[in-house]
């Protein structure tokens, strides 16, 4: 009798050594969808570091036609005027931030686009805060500090929300346009974010 059982055992325990990686691919799988979920990684489930690579990858992929955040060329030299933070980070003015909300752009563009923009949009930093983060870094002197920036950018008209069409028009947006082209062509585009200073208003 026990050597009738032997064999029958022998199968039971192949099968289960055979069924666990199985299951144990399932809760893989389950942990990496809950993980892209949260961390606003993109849809493809590829990891992201903090880079600007990376960033302007993960944005310009999310974010484009109307929801568009950088003209051609202007992502990457406007990235690196923005504080490091980590990739935990979900408010303030950081490329933490902003990488957080490029991802989670992938399932809500208009909410989360103008968040991982360059002026952060009272999510990733205060409009102003970004703007003239940038300003120091592609137009030093076009201020004379950072308060003179922040009070001339509290005067602009922050009506409408940014993209990266807002060329012309006296709008905080038009400034920012320009500003972030501006990373690439200082000498063209960093007299347009001054208050008084065509396209965005004066002459």
């Amino acid at each position: 009798m026990l050597r009738r059982l032997a064999p029958i055992a022998s199968v039971l325990v192949l099968a289960l050594a055979l069924g666990c990686p199985a299951d144990d691919a399932g809760t893989d799988s389950d942990s990496t969808a809950q993980t892209t979920a949260m961390t606003g990684e993109p849809t493809t489930g590829a990891e992201v570091d903090l880079t600007c690579d990376d960033y302007c990858t993960v944005i310009t992929t999310n974010c484009s036609g109307p929801v568009a955040q950088y003209g051609t060329d202007a992502c990457k030299p406007t990235c690196e005027a923005f504080p490091r933070g980590t990739l935990e980070d979900m408010a303030g003015n950081t490329l933490g931030c902003r990488l957080y909300h490029a991802g989670a752009a992938a399932s809500d563009p208009e909410m989360h686009c103008t968040h991982a923009g360059p002026g952060g949009a009272s999510v990733c930093g205060d409009n102003c805060e970004g703007f003239c983060s940038i300003a120091a870094a592609a137009c030093p002197g076009t201020f004379t500090d950072d308060a003179a920036c922040m009070a001339a950018c509290k005067n602009y008209d922050m009506a409408e929300s940014y993209d990266a069409g807002d060329q012309g028009g006296n709008t905080f947006a038009c400034r920012l346009y320009h500003l972030t082209v501006a990373t690439t062509f200082p000498e063209a585009h960093c007299p347009h974010i001054l208050p008084d200073s065509a396209p965005c208003g004066g002459s």
